[in-house]
Formats: structure tokens, C-alpha cells, sequence
């Protein structure tokens, strides 16, 4: 039996690194190390039963491999330690490593230590039976050789300094070193950049001419930060080409990273808006409209008017909104002059009409803009995109950054419609249109202007403008206009716009469109009242005319016109017990047919009571008549009153009689007189 045969095993390791182990100052590269197991077993019985296990015991289980940059000028960037996991003995692993040397490093050789760590396995014999121990953070150290060498074509950055932000130009200016072995000719060197920035085509590039070993040159350029950048570092490469001393092109590349500042010099504290959505109407147009015969050349041209059709051309007008933006804009940056604020939309059915010219913006101010906006875009939510134009400190233009707004296009109205009412608004008729609005904002609204539009060309306004001074909130006004309905129109139901031009606080001339249904009724006839002359007296019958004229546009035929009294007033004729139950029968006067515009004369007798009063009494009158089918109709009753006037003292018969009584008195008076002078002549003879 043998004991402690573990003792005679021994692992080492042999760490060297491929290449020619030469670096550079400022490299940022990687190096690759090759890590070779040497383990070896003393006095060790081989045979078939034990040559797996002389593999076992040689084997570095679990290697792990740490550069040890400590007090070296040399950074391993990627993961130290790195694990290579199992390696027998007499093989070779790899381990790569990311190192940064130092700008500044010393020039010479250098050793780095590298350690390795693994599990050791040992074992003893007892008897027949072999035991295993496994021995965990074994380490070895081993020396690396490297050598930081200059190149012979070199340069390094020095400094970067910039004043980038975003949505202007900025200058970039950088120092370099020549840190090769050799002077360079002929040198520039240009930036070049990615988005979000962007170099001037006229200002990337300088010329820096001959450079000496460790020699220091400065470079300035121009680079424009475009929109959206953020508070970052974005990458850049300098690119130096230069000539060798013998002529030869060499190019030589450098990155670094260009910091931006996303800072504006401007905030929106506040946005405010009021849009309405547009109204596509449809335009209804007649026009003559020839037919296409099948053969032209056979038909005369007086066949070919014939031919000619009246159509309807219906075309379509977009009638656009006009509403306002307001927006309280504070300055957070410098002092800055001319300052001009613009408002745009990625939708061209929105656009702004003007852009408002600030002036003198003093930092920390607040200025108030009013955007007015004319839209043809439908009901919805869009981005509105601010942005100041201005003069620097320098006097060159500037652009701010972009501020994005979101504005609402609603399909109300700031004046609701709450109900439309209509007169005579029939076939062929001339007819009233009364609007009844309400303030639906908590603003007032003043100085609206209403203009009524019919797409259809059957409905004609004759006063398609009306005016409201002032609704203040949930206030109700009234606006009328009047129509003329065609003698070709067709009864039913029309569709009518508002258009609606109006002031919201300080925004003046805002424009929103509503719209509402009417109803055309058809042909009809519509009766008026021209005048009423009465010759009535308290118990006496007089004499009432009533002149009617047919205001429709349907001709009447066998119309009677019936006149309704009440107490004291009855109908000349009428029973005593109508009169007794205040229940009088109605007048009837025929006037036969009466045609649209065409006037009649209806005349009545009336009793008026001996108690009558003198003043004005009601009287109710209504019209039946047929109409051109033969069908019976009652006109609408028609309210007008007539004069009861007091009885006189002499009235017309007494002053007669009076004057014929006088006229027999003076008469008899002179007969007298004549037969006394008679008498008197024959008693002389």
C-alpha cells in the first residue's frame, strides 16, 4: 500500500502573450495571453488502472486567469478575472483581455503579474481503493513581459472643448499631440460625425501643416446639432492625413465624444386654445347640359337643342374654421432681441395665419402670443410645433429648440342652437327663419355676425345676415332671417349652415360653423288681414267691412269668410238665444275664387247690445274654401278687433227730423205771415 503518492504531483504554468508584446501609449486594444499547464507526477505507478487518474491529478480544474494592473500604466477594460475552466496538463489556453494604456506612459519593459487560480486534485491509496481530495484556491503567479514602445505614426488628443446645443451650431476645438517617432507633413485633420450632428461642409476641416515629434496643434470646427438630441456624448472621429518624410500618404483616426446640451432659453408655462371643425357643403347648381345623339350627323341643329337637358350640378364647398392658439411663453435663457414666435403643424389642413412678433424678450419675462388658425381638418387632437426665432448677443438669427403643443379641433360651437323656429316657410312663400342660440362657453362672446347659407338652390335667403352684441355664458339671444322658397321646390325637410363670425376674449374674428334642419311645407294658402273699417254704435246695427288678400301661393275657390262675435257684438239677424248663451252664430260672406295676391271685400251687418260700451271688441276670422283637387279647408283663425264708438246725442235721423221740423216751422211761419198781409190788403179795399 502506498501513502501520500499526492505529495509527488506538481502543477506550473507558463504565461506568455502572442505577439510580439509590444504596445503603444493611448492603445486601446487587446491582447491575448497564452496560459500552458506544465503539471508533472513524481514516482507514479502507471498502468491500466491509473492512467485516468494520472490525468486527474495534472489537471488545473476551475483556472482562472487575473491581470494585475495594479501601479502599472495599463487598464484592462473587459472582466479580470476571466475563467478558462479545466486544463490538463501539456495543453495551452487563451484568454483575452481589452487593455487601455496610458497616454503618458513611461516608455520600456514592463512585467505584469498574472494570476491564476484553480482546484487542485490529490489522492491516496488505501488498500485497493483510491481517495480523492480536491484542494480549491490553489494559485500560482506568473510574470507577463510587455514593452510600450512609440509608434512611429502617431498622434493623440489632448483636449476637447465644445459648446454644442441643440438646433444650433457650435464650435468644436481640438488639441493634439504628435506622439510618434517621426515628424509628420502636410497635416490636416478633419472631424467627422453621426446623427444627431452634423459637421459644416465649409468649417471640418484644418489645415495644421508640418508637426514635430511631441509637438501640441490646435483645430477648430463648426458641427450643428440637430433636433432631438439630449443631454449626451456623442461620438466623433478625428481623421489626421499627413505626408511621411519621403512623400508617402499616411492616415491616421483618433474618436472621441462631443457633449450636447439640450437646454432651451424658452418654456411654455401655458397653452390655451379654441378650434372648430370646418363644414363640406354640397352646392347645388342648374346648368344646360346638351345629350350626345347617336348619330350627330343626321339631325339638324335645331334637333340638337332639342336634345338639351336642364341638370343639376352638385359641386361641394369646404367652408374653414378660423380659431385661435394663445400661449404664455417664459425666457429661461439670456437676453435676446427681435423674437418672433412660430407655430406649425405636420397637418397641412391646419395652418397658422401669422406669427407673432415679440421684440425685446428679457430673460425671465412672460409673454402672452395669440396664434390665429385656420383649419379644414376634421374633429380630432393634432401636434402643433413651437419654435422662436431671435438675435443672439452677436446679432446672428437663432432658432429655439422645438416645443410640441396639443391642440383640439372640437365639432361644437362656442353659440349652441337650441331651437329654430319657422314662419310660412312653404312652396313658393316668403317665410321667416328665428334662430335661438346659447353661450355654451364661460367666456362672453360679442360682436357675432351670423350669415345663413342653402346649399340648395330652391331656398333663396333675402336677409342672410344677422347681428348679436353679446351672449355672456349659458345666455340665450335670438337671430332672424327670412327666405324665399321657389314655386319648384319640394316640400320636406332642408339642411341650412350658420356661419358664425364672432369675438372670444381678446381673439377677434373666429369662425365656426353649425348647422340645422327646416321644414319646407308645401303649396298652401296663407290669408292676411288688410283692414277693418266699423260704423258701430251702442244699440244700433252698423256695418263691418273686412278687406282680405291671398297671401299663399294657392288659388282658393268657393271661400267664405266667416266672422265670430262675442257679447255685445252679434251677427245682424242672429237668433236672441245665441245671443243670450254668449254663443253667437258666425257671419257669412262668399268671395268665390281667389287667386295669390288677389284682394277681397267681405262685408257684415252687426247688432251691437244697448249696454255696449265704447272701445275695442275681438272678433275672430277664419276663411273655407277648396282648393284645386276639391278638397275643404279652414284657413287659420285671424284675431283683429273692431270700434264700438258712443252713441251720439243728435245722431243722423234726429238732426233730419229736427231740420225738417224747422223747415215746416219756417214754412208755416211765412204762410202766416202771407195770409196776414192778405187780410190786411182786402180790408183796406
Amino acid at each position: 500500500m502506498l501513502q501520500g503518492v499526492a505529495n509527488a504531483v506538481q502543477i506550473d504554468f507558463h504565461v506568455s502573450v502572442l505577439g510580439d508584446g509590444k504596445l503603444h501609449p493611448g492603445d486601446d486594444t487587446a491582447i491575448t495571453l497564452l496560459i500552458e499547464n506544465e503539471g508533472k507526477a513524481d514516482n507514479f505507478m502507471l498502468n491500466e488502472n491509473t492512467s485516468q487518474l494520472l490525468q486527474l491529478v495534472t489537471t488545473a480544474k476551475d483556472l482562472r486567469v487575473e491581470i494585475d494592473d495594479s501601479w502599472l500604466p495599463i487598464e484592462v477594460k473587459t472582466v479580470n478575472p476571466q475563467l478558462i475552466g479545466d486544463l490538463p496538463s501539456g495543453r495551452i489556453a487563451k484568454a483575452v483581455f481589452r487593455v487601455k494604456v496610458d497616454e503618458d506612459a513611461k516608455l520600456g519593459e514592463y512585467s505584469i503579474p498574472v494570476r491564476l487560480k484553480y482546484t487542485k486534485v490529490t489522492y491516496t491509496m488505501s488498500g485497493t481503493n483510491v481517495i480523492l481530495n480536491y484542494h480549491e484556491d490553489e494559485f500560482d503567479v506568473d510574470y507577463l513581459k510587455i514593452e510600450i514602445v512609440k509608434k512611429d505614426y502617431d498622434f493623440s488628443v489632448k483636449s476637447v472643448s465644445s459648446t454644442l446645443k441643440t438646433n444650433q451650431e457650435g464650435v468644436v476645438e481640438v488639441t493634439i499631440k504628435n506622439t510618434g517617432n517621426n515628424e509628420i507633413y502636410d497635416a490636416t485633420l478633419l472631424i467627422n460625425t453621426t446623427p444627431p450632428l452634423q459637421p459644416n461642409p465649409k468649417a471640418m476641416s484644418a489645415y495644421l501643416g508640418n508637426i514635430g515629434v511631441d509637438e501640441e496643434v490646435k483645430a477648430t470646427f463648426k458641427v450643428y446639432v440637430m433636433e432631438g438630441a439630449l443631454n449626451n456624448s456623442y461620438p466623433a472621429t478625428l481623421v489626421l492625413k499627413f505626408k511621411t518624410s519621403v512623400g508617402k500618404p499616411y492616415k491616421l483616426t483618433q474618436s472621441i465624444g462631443l457633449g450636447v446640451e439640450d437646454e432651451d432659453a424658452f418654456l411654455i408655462i401655458d397653452a390655451q386654445s379654441f378650434i372648430t371643425s370646418p363644414k363640406t357643403i354640397p352646392k347645388q347648381q342648374q346648368a344646360s347640359i346638351p345629350s350626345i345623339p347617336s348619330l350627330p350627323m343626321f339631325m339638324s341643329q335645331q334637333q340638337q337643342s332639342q336634345q338639351q337637358q336642364i341638370k343639376q350640378i352638385q359641386s361641394v364647398i369646404t367652408i374653414p374654421s378660423r380659431g385661435f392658439v394663445l400661449l404664455s411663453i417664459k425666457n429661461v435663457g439670456k437676453d435676446v432681441n427681435d423674437a418672433v414666435a412660430i407655430l406649425s403643424f405636420g397637418n397641412p389642413l391646419i395652418q397658422a395665419e401669422n406669427m407673432p412678433y415679440i421684440g425685446y424678450f428679457r430673460k425671465n419675462d412672460v409673454k402672452d402670443v395669440l396664434f390665429y388658425i385656420k383649419s379644414t381638418a376634421p374633429p380630432g387632437k393634432y401636434r402643433g410645433v413651437v419654435m422662436l426665432k431671435y438675435k443672439n448677443e452677436l446679432g446672428d438669427d437663432e432658432m429655439s429648440k422645438k416645443h410640441y403643443i396639443e391642440v383640439e379641433i372640437k365639432s361644437i360651437t362656442p353659440l349652441k342652437i337650441e331651437k329654430v323656429e319657422t314662419e310660412n316657410l312653404a312652396v313658393g312663400l316668403k317665410g321667416n327663419v328665428n334662430v335661438i342660440l346659447k353661450n355654451s362657453l364661460n367666456k362672453n362672446v360679442h360682436n357675432a355676425m351670423f350669415l345663413i347659407i342653402s346649399p340648395d338652390s330652391s331656398l333663396t335667403p333675402l336677409s342672410s345676415s344677422s347681428y348679436l352684441y353679446e351672449a355672456k355664458p349659458e345666455e340665450s339671444g335670438e337671430i332672424r332671417f327670412r327666405l324665399q322658397v321657389s314655386d319648384e321646390a319640394v316640400s320636406g325637410s332642408y339642411k341650412l349652415y350658420l356661419v358664425e363670425r364672432y369675438n372670444l376674449g381678446d381673439a377677434e374674428g373666429l369662425v365656426s360653423i353649425a348647422e340645422f334642419p327646416v321644414i319646407i311645407k308645401p303649396k298652401m294658402a296663407y290669408f292676411e288681414v288688410l283692414s277693418i273699417e266699423s260704423n258701430l254704435y251702442p244699440d244700433e246695427t252698423g256695418d263691418v267691412t273686412i278687406k282680405i288678400k291671398n297671401a299663399g301661393n294657392l288659388a282658393i275657390h268657393n271661400a267664405v269668410v266667416k266672422l265670430e262675435l262675442s257679447s255685445p257684438l252679434t251677427i245682424a239677424g242672429g237668433s236672441a238665444l245665441s245671443s243670450l248663451v254668449g254663443q253667437s252664430q258666425p257671419g257669412l260672406y262668399f268671395i268665390g275664387t281667389l287667386k295669390p295676391d288677389e284682394v277681397a271685400i267681405a262685408k257684415f251687418r252687426v247688432d251691437v247690445d244697448k249696454d255696449a260700451g265704447a272701445g275695442n271688441y275681438p272678433v275672430t276670422i277664419k276663411i273655407d274654401y277648396y282648393d284645386d283637387e276639391g278638397y275643404l279647408h279652414t284657413s287659420n283663425p285671424i284675431i283683429a278687433s273692431v270700434e264700438v264708438k258712443e252713441k251720439p246725442l243728435i245722431t243722423l235721423p234726429i238732426a233730419i227730423a229736427i231740420l225738417l221740423a224747422l223747415i215746416a216751422i219756417i214754412l208755416a211761419t211765412r204762410f202766416v205771415r202771407k195770409k196776414r198781409k192778405q187780410g190786411n190788403k182786402d180790408k183796406q179795399v
